[in-house]
């Protein structure tokens, strides 16, 4: 009887290990183009209204009337959706909001990932620099923890069993 419990105990906690092990995206990504980039779909009337998910890290918001806009600097994204910090920018693009967002939770610097559906890419400026950006409307925002483990070079303790696939 008590090896039969022990037995039960070992199976539940190494099941709970198995399943937090394997990480997953924050977004539902049925249907998404995973493929598509903000640069692909500036002159590309082809993936107007197509479901993406871009990332990066937050240059500016900008709060509307009724709506707020997220400027960000374009990362690609690992396989759970997390901009890689670590890699080169790839331009910028906007995220458009149908509600208000607080500048000290979305704030220049942090890291943002959106699942959205395409948009007509906008004229604009960086700096005196005309822009064309592209344009994602958003359907789901996820605000990257700021000690994430993509790009963090600082020294903590991960135990993990699985199976998983590596960058």
């Amino acid at each position: 009887m008590y090896r039969r419990n022990i037995t039960k105990w070992v199976l539940l906690v190494a099941s709970i290990f198995i399943v937090s092990a394997c990480a997953s995206s924050p977004f539902n990504m049925e249907g998404v183009h995973q493929t598509i980039s903000p640069a692909q779909t500036l002159d590309n009337k082809t993936h107007l209204n197509k479901r993406v998910v871009w990332g990066g890290m937050i240059v500016e918001i900008r709060n509307l009337k009724n709506s707020s806009q997220l400027e960000l600097l374009n990362y690609p994204l690992d396989t759970n959706g997390e901009p890689v910090r670590s890699a080169q920018p790839q331009g910028r693009f906007i995220i458009k909001v149908n509600s208000f967002l607080d500048p000290a939770q979305y704030n220049s610097g942090r890291w943002l990932s959106v699942l959205g559906s395409v948009l007509p890419s906008e004229p604009g400026k960086i700096g005196e620099v005309k822009y064309q950006y592209p344009v994602v409307q958003s359907e789901q925002l996820h605000l990257w923890p700021e000690y994430s483990s993509t790009g963090d070079t600082s020294t903590r303790f991960h135990f993990g069993i699985g199976i998983g696939i590596g960058r």
